[in-house]
């Protein structure tokens, strides 16, 4: 049984017949709580905001026995923290393989048509992970602080080191040459052209300054439907395509998905418990869309208006993808000592979600910093695939961009934090 938020901007339960209504003791929080992980805060959508310093989830409950998690009451969700190392995967993986096709050529073979359409399936719409996250973190755990902590970290750890990460690539591609150079910067940060990847920092902006609206609405079982409007408008309402990301129906869009993940936070175990009684019908449609999707690539759809067939099908992908992979991520972290399989007590596994786990601790730096580094990899087998190229090279070389640019992101990120301490998440985000 989930209980309430620990502040007075608590959470309300659904009015959803399969949830149970969560009960109505609620506490202030300890106001010098937030100061002492203030450091552990915003990481992409939220970075870190769910890595405070506390026992093992798995710890709690197996501590817990039959007592039934009050997942409100942690300041680590550590499978959601392993689901945003994921989600930066998959961010990078957007750009891995469409950078390495675009950058060095067009769709001129059937086989970069069929790679290109099994990658935008598997990685496009990934920044859906970020905002689902972002809204699950806020109804978990910083819906118990003040708004002047929630927004000042956003200042600090998000603003902050975009601003300085944009400046970085305003320079470097030649933008102080161009007259007005001052305007063109301010209007790069203010629409997130700075870099071809920046768009989404302004619309988390926009997320971040519509969260005491939308919270509002989330946590009332009364709005419940209105929520649940909010949550399905991106199936009608698309984000805009390339290159103009920056309108109105890409706010909608993503306001949807932040606003789910806010609506399902408020009761979620309840919501695990639903995805686990499904998972069948789940991953069943999780097929058919996927093959949906995989073929929209070879067909001509128009879009009409603000409504795109394919961004609709992707939304419901991505949303189901979060859903099941959370519940795995929970089911993994509950055997840890008590699993007795071999692949689940392997010390393989174990790396593995160490790495992850750094991952998602870095996801904010390697989001600003993967483009960098990727374009790096394209330019040194631009002129050879310009003469020659086929769809495997491509494959190859764009799971070499993927690992190469999170690595490097990860040294330099690691580096800043050598020379800068702290101080490296103003500059960078970790």
């Amino acid at each position: 049984m989930i209980t309430k938020h620990l502040s007075p901007r608590s959470s309300n339960p659904e009015s959803t017949p399969y949830l149970k209504q969560p009960t109505k003791n609620s506490s202030e929080s300890d106001p010098n709580c937030s100061l002492s992980i203030t450091k552990a805060l915003d990481i992409v959508t939220e970075p870190n905001d769910s890595k405070a310093i506390v026992p093992n989830e798995s710890n709690a409950i197996e501590g817990q026995k039959n007592k039934p998690l009050n997942y409100h009451h942690l300041q680590f969700n550590r499978p959601l923290h392993l689901l945003r190392g994921l989600a930066i995967i998959a961010i990078v993986g957007a750009h891995a393989w469409s950078f390495m096709i675009f950058w060095t050529g067009s769709l001129d073979s059937v086989g970069l048509e069929v790679l290109f359409s099994v990658t935008e399936m598997l990685f496009h719409g990934s920044t859906l992970y970020f905002a689902i996250i972002s809204g699950l973190l806020f109804s978990l755990i910083l819906a118990k602080r003040s708004w002047k902590q929630f927004y000042l970290s956003k200042l600090i750890n998000v603003l902050l080191p975009y601003i300085a990460v944009s400046l970085c690539y305003f320079s470097f591609y030649g933008g102080w040459q161009a007259e007005g150079d001052i305007k063109q910067f301010l209007l790069s940060v203010w629409t997130g052209k700075a870099s071809i990847h920046l768009w989404y920092i302004p619309v988390l902006m926009a997320l971040y300054a519509l969260t005491p609206l939308l919270w509002s609405i989330a946590r009332r079982p009364e709005l419940s439907l209105v929520s649940i409007v909010i949550i399905l408008l991106p199936l009608i309402i698309s984000r805009s395509p390339f290159p103009d990301f920056i309108k109105l129906q890409t706010f909608i869009y993503f306001i949807g998905a932040y606003t789910l993940g806010m609506f399902a936070g408020n009761y979620y175990q309840q919501v695990l418990d639903w995805i686990g009684n499904h998972i069948k019908m789940l991953l069943t449609l999780l097929v058919i869309l996927s093959i949906s999707i995989t073929s929209s690539y070879f067909y001509d759809f128009t879009d009409i208006g603000w409504f795109s067939l394919r961004q609709s099908l992707i939304y419901a992908q991505k949303v189901i993808i979060t859903a099941t992979v959370l519940y795995g991520l929970h089911w993994l972290v509950d055997q840890e000592g008590i699993a007795k399989h071999p692949l689940l007590v392997s010390s393989k596994l174990e790396s593995t979600k160490r790495a992850v786990t750094a991952l998602g601790d870095m996801a904010f730096s390697i989001y600003f910093l993967h483009v960098f580094f990727m374009g790096w990899v394209i330019y040194a087998v631009q002129d050879w695939f310009l003469i020659d190229r086929s769809a495997p090279e491509i494959l190859v070389y764009g799971l070499l961009s993927l690992i190469s640019s999170i690595a490097a992101s990860v040294m330099f990120t690691k580096m800043m934090q050598l020379v800068l301490n702290k101080h490296s998440r103003k500059l960078i985000g970790a």
